[in-house]
């Protein structure tokens, strides 16, 4: 088996195994989400464990789009820098204007 073909291999397992994680954590997100809306309580009064249960899944989520992007080859392509170019021009006076 050529390197390229085991690389191919490799990645779509990683792909699938991330699709499968990120339907979880979609699961668990939208089922989190309900419970916390229908305790009604105020923001402030969520308890810490809570908040830790909302972090952990944004890292989790975090670490699976890492791991696409990798697997996908996405960031190995130089993106293109199409911010505005900003020009600066010294000694101009009000006065000349």
């Amino acid at each position: 088996m050529t390197k390229k073909i085991q690389k191919q291999d490799v990645n779509k397992k990683h792909i699938e195994f991330y699709n499968k994680v990120l339907d979880i954590l979609e699961f668990i997100l939208n089922e989190y989400s309900g419970e916390i809306t229908r305790a009604d309580i105020e923001f402030l009064d969520m308890s810490k464990n809570s908040i830790a249960v909302l972090d952990f899944l944004i890292s989790s989520i975090t670490k699976v789009q890492k791991g696409q992007r990798l697997a996908l080859g996405l960031d190995d392509k130089e993106l293109d820098d199409v911010s505005p170019k900003i020009n600066i021009v010294e000694g101009i006076s009000e006065n000349k204007i």
